[in-house]
């Protein structure tokens, strides 16, 4: 009896707990394996010991860029590179160009819609390394259950839940931050929120989240501070309704 090959293994680099949840449960019915890790740290070394065909990385990480591990991954020839597929927010098009010199197959744009992503994978494992990705810019409808789920309500539900979840240790880290004056922990934290409010739907916290990852960056420390404590309070009240 001819054993059955082992289903595609999939890396996925991403620190943000909500963002890690996202991906698992839209890949969950695929044939693959999914590795979840948080740091560059930890995806070096299960890229030493899994056989990864495909690696799903965010570009901002508490140990370094997305954009460096790239570039190592091409400059390695011991063995055969995986696919790479870069989803993060604020990517320009230099940004997108330079990736794509550096062996990225595609760049998605955080935050990425359900089926846009599970197409991606499923394209990227269907077989012979893909020579046309499909289109990163795909247009969607301001529901978010449509949006970036597919329609599919429970899985926003089961998302929104682990959000919820998530929340009071956000809220932990950015009044740690502020408090530390450590802005380059809110402008992490304002980047992943950004994404994980506008995949629930919540277009002026995002934005508020957009905006504190922008002046934490910009040097304003005043500044960043003031909307930390506007976002925190949206977080106080989404957590406190369930309603998020």
């Amino acid at each position: 009896m001819t054993p059955q090959p082992s289903p595609p293994c999939v890396l996925l680099l991403e620190d943000d707990p909500s963002i890690q949840r996202f991906v698992q449960l839209a890949l969950e019915e695929l044939p693959l394996q999914l590795h979840c890790c948080a740091s560059m740290a930890q995806a070096r070394d299960l890229l030493r010991t899994l056989p990864v065909q495909l690696l799903l990385s965010d570009l901002h990480l508490p140990d370094g860029s997305g954009l460096d591990l790239c570039q190592e991954l091409q400059a390695t020839a011991s063995r055969p590179a995986p696919l790479i597929v870069v989803f993060s927010g604020g990517i320009d098009t230099l940004l997108e160009q330079q990736l794509r010199r550096s062996g990225v197959w595609q760049v998605l744009h955080k935050p990425v819609p359900l089926g846009q992503l599970v197409q991606c994978v499923e394209h990227a494992l269907s077989g012979p390394l893909p020579s046309s990705p499909p289109d990163s810019h795909t247009a969607a409808p301001t529901d978010p259950v449509h949006a970036f789920f597919n329609g599919n309500q429970a899985l926003f539900a089961a998302y929104r839940a682990a959000c919820l979840q998530q929340f009071p240790r956000d809220l932990m880290a950015g009044d740690q931050a502020a408090h530390q004056s450590d802005y380059a922990a809110l402008r992490h934290l304002g980047h992943s929120l950004k994404s994980v409010l506008s995949m629930l739907g919540h277009p002026l916290p995002a934005q508020l989240a957009r905006t504190l990852e922008e002046q934490a960056g910009a040097d304003s420390p005043e500044a960043a501070r003031r909307i930390w404590q506007c976002l925190r309070g949206h977080l106080e009240a989404l957590q406190t309704s369930g309603n998020a």
